[in-house]
């Protein structure tokens, strides 16, 4: 058995659950979660820009970029979408 703290609370896990763990931390499945949670963040960010109604062409097109990233990016570009400062699909044009 292996401890493993959660909400600052010791839990007992087994050795294969572990090993799950570990071989999450780096996963595709890991990072696509991290760049969906970026996706919806920046989505709802920008949510006012439709309920104003009349967002730019630009607006529109930065939040189906956003939209179409399961579908334009495959586990192969994960990493450079990880960089959330300087990948391009992440650039929010102006209010």
């Amino acid at each position: 058995m292996v401890t493993k703290i959660v909400d600052g609370v010791k839990i007992e896990i087994t050795d294969k659950q572990a090993t799950d763990e570990y071989l999450w931390v780096d996963s595709d499945a890991k990072k696509l979660k991290k760049i969906k949670e970026k996706r919806a963040d920046k989505l709802q960010e920008t949510d006012w820009w439709v309920l104003r109604g009349n967002m730019t062409e630009e607006q529109k097109n930065y939040r189906q970029k956003l939209r179409d990233i399961p579908k334009d990016y495959n586990s192969s570009k994960y990493d450079e979408l990880l960089d959330f400062k300087t990948h391009a699909v992440w650039k929010k044009p102006s209010d």
